[in-house]
């Protein structure tokens, strides 16, 4: 809920980043967390694929998108889009990532 708050009160004026210690969980989550509450519902498939595009080490934390799924509630489609995309390409520690907003460019 914070994470969601947190990004809802961004302006948009600045990037935003979005990061963690090693960049292949938690970080990763967090931007598609913030990337399916800025669209609303229904593009959760769209967004993961987005996400292993560009994060293919990306291992989304699975207790945070259960989270999310019900705080947004979105019946599942988020758990289930992120089990669709698999787990990401094994890495001691995640790249830097760039994630489109705008879903025509994800």
């Amino acid at each position: 809920a914070d994470i969601v708050g947190f990004a809802r009160d961004w302006d948009r004026t600045a990037p935003f980043l979005v990061h963690c210690w090693a960049g292949i969980s938690r970080s990763t989550v967090a931007a598609y967390i913030l990337l399916c509450d800025l669209h609303g519902p229904g593009h959760e498939n769209v967004i993961a694929k987005a996400l292993r595009y560009h994060a293919p080490h990306a291992q989304p934390n699975r207790l945070m998108v259960r989270h999310a799924d019900a705080l947004l509630k979105r019946g599942g489609r988020m758990i289930d889009a992120v089990d669709a995309i698999g787990s990401g390409r094994l890495v001691s520690e995640g790249e830097i990532v760039q994630l489109p907003l705008a879903l025509d460019e994800l």
